[in-house]
């Protein structure tokens, strides 16, 4: 599918999932915040919550969406009208919390999702998908419908840990997965050097997988003080440390782009809507 719509010259959209082992991390602060970044590298970004858990970019920016992909899956609204925009002109469309299983819907309703999507093609470079933590059924659909995919962990023992559980369950459902590591919460570049070491041993030694190490964060109290104020952390605080981090990182993500391994918007949706990717 990827590789027909490329030939037909039709729009391919990045979609780099962002995930993390537990929960805790920072994963939702760091995709609404790289979301943010790389729109100012005048990029079409489109932020999608698929937290289903918890789904809380809205809350982290204080916005107040009237609709959310429940509307659409229940085919009450049609995505353009749920699509909310957030800070620097990011598209987001927002979540609810509880909702049902994007893989156990009908027919009908899958390929509503399909078509809806699908009109978004050309209105996106890079979408940007926030999952849940953990290695649920959906979390794992959701990373590994897209074309990349961004762990997030800190040095804690238990996040290392976690970290390293979703990247041996990733192996496994697609062989020579490359996945990408970023640190958060790093008191120092040698802390966060030190994490990936410790995680790249363990994978080098029993897993047939490739780690990308693409950054860290240094812990930065701007951060939570943003965060209380439901504000992007990189907007309110741009010379900030955090910040800086999180330049880098989206310089690192954008240099390092395979086009060839794009999908359109409603392709990555039809990939989680059947459930068979988990048997890939």
């Amino acid at each position: 599918m990827e590789n027909q719509n490329i030939a037909a010259g039709l729009s391919a959209v990045r979609t780099i999932a962002i995930t993390s082992g537990k929960g805790g991390v920072g994963k939702t602060n760091i995709a609404t915040n790289i979301a943010i970044v790389m729109r100012k590298y005048k990029k079409k970004i489109l932020l999608v919550d698929l937290d289903l858990g918890l789904a809380n970019v809205d809350i982290l920016l204080g916005i107040h969406p009237e609709y959310t992909l429940q509307d659409a899956i229940e085919g009450r609204k049609e995505i353009k009208e749920i699509i909310v925009e957030g800070p620097e002109g990011i598209k987001i469309v927002p979540a609810s919390s509880g909702i049902e299983g994007l893989a156990n819907l009908n027919e009908s309703q899958k390929e509503q999702l399909y078509k809806s999507f699908s009109g978004l093609d050309e209105e996106v470079d890079i979408m940007i998908v926030d999952t849940g933590a953990g290695i649920s059924s959906d979390v794992l659909n959701f990373v590994l419908a897209s074309n990349e995919i961004l762990l997030i962990t800190t040095p804690e023992p238990t996040a290392i840990t976690d970290a390293y559980a979703m990247i041996k369950v990733l192996s496994r459902k697609r062989k020579n997965a490359t996945i990408k590591l970023f640190v958060n919460h790093s008191d120092s570049k040698e802390e966060a050097d030190s994490t990936v070491k410790k995680i790249a041993l363990v994978s080098q030694r029993f897993l047939d997988v490739k780690l990308e190490y693409v950054g860290y964060m240094l812990h930065d109290q701007n951060v939570s003080i943003a965060t209380r104020m439901q504000k992007p952390f990189t907007t309110v605080y741009p010379s900030t440390k955090a910040t800086s981090c999180l330049n880098k990182l989206a310089a690192t993500l954008l240099k390092n782009n395979d086009a060839s391994q794009s999908l359109g918007v409603g392709d990555y949706f039809r990939r989680i809507t059947h459930s068979s990717i988990l048997n890939e």
